[in-house]
């Protein structure tokens, strides 16, 4: 069986670091991005299963790759998990339409819940 290909957007070099670790531990193939910019780039290369984002970043926020990801039939069924510190800010019932499976709150979230959670939607 194939190992899934996550990809993680964050512009949070310890947090994207510590989230990694914790996904290749759990034997996923895991990708990294620092910014929207990045992660297209790296999603044009190769189509993950699953992308963790965060939410507010340097340059184009979420909302930006999420509606770029839905203009394209390849990546419109990506499973997106939001990871942000404002996850009570977002408004879940319109974030779903663009692939958001999960909000995380990276202020309570513990490392697993980032791989409970990718693997909740493969």
């Amino acid at each position: 069986m194939a190992r899934k290909r996550v990809l993680i957007i964050e512009d949070d070099q310890w947090f994207l670091s510590l989230i990694k670790k914790t996904l290749e531990r759990k034997k996923f193939v895991v990708a990294t991005a620092n910014n929207t910019i990045e992660g297209m780039a790296a999603i044009n290369k190769k189509v993950p299963d699953v992308i963790i984002l965060d939410f507010f970043m340097p340059g184009p926020n979420a909302l930006v790759l999420l509606h770029e990801l839905q203009s394209y039939g390849d990546t419109a069924k990506v499973p997106v998990v939001l990871c942000t510190n404002n996850a009570s800010d977002i408004p879940k019932d319109s974030i779903h339409s663009y692939g958001v499976v999960s909000i995380l709150d990276k202020t309570t979230m513990h490392p697993d819940d980032v791989a409970a959670a990718v693997r909740k939607v493969l």
